[in-house]
């Protein structure tokens, strides 16, 4: 039902995948979790649309390292009501996240491993020489 991600880095992803989402005619809500409370007003750590309690959401990241950033947004989200059962990132560097992620019962899946992503340019090196 809505994409989120833990600023700053999720921040060009959640919002890719809103602003082509509503292109295509089929918008998902994007929601940008702060480190920290807003420093004045609703002094609120999600920013975005109100959704339903209950509301399902992907958590997207950039890189995955340890899985600690995206596990904030996940508790960030949970505390506000939401389910989150997925998160999704561009790169996995194979340090322990997925392993985090499915010890919390979450589902991971990456696009790429830092391993494909060597391999790639590795084989690009190799051929340049």
């Amino acid at each position: 039902e809505a994409v989120a991600g833990l600023t700053l880095g999720a921040d060009p992803i959640v919002s890719a995948v809103s602003i082509v989402s509503a292109l295509e005619n089929r918008p998902i809500p994007g929601l940008i979790i702060r480190k920290q409370p807003k420093g004045h007003g609703t002094r609120a750590y999600i920013e975005g649309p109100s959704l339903p309690t209950g509301a399902r959401v992907v958590v997207l990241e950039d890189v995955v390292t340890t899985g600690q950033s995206a596990m904030k947004a996940v508790d960030r989200l949970k505390e506000a009501g939401y389910q989150v059962e997925l998160v999704i990132a561009l790169v996995d560097r194979l340090q322990g996240g997925a392993e985090l992620y499915q010890s919390a019962g979450l589902m991971f899946k990456a696009l790429f491993s830092i391993n494909e992503i060597r391999e790639h340019y590795q084989g690009s090196l190799d051929q340049s020489s």
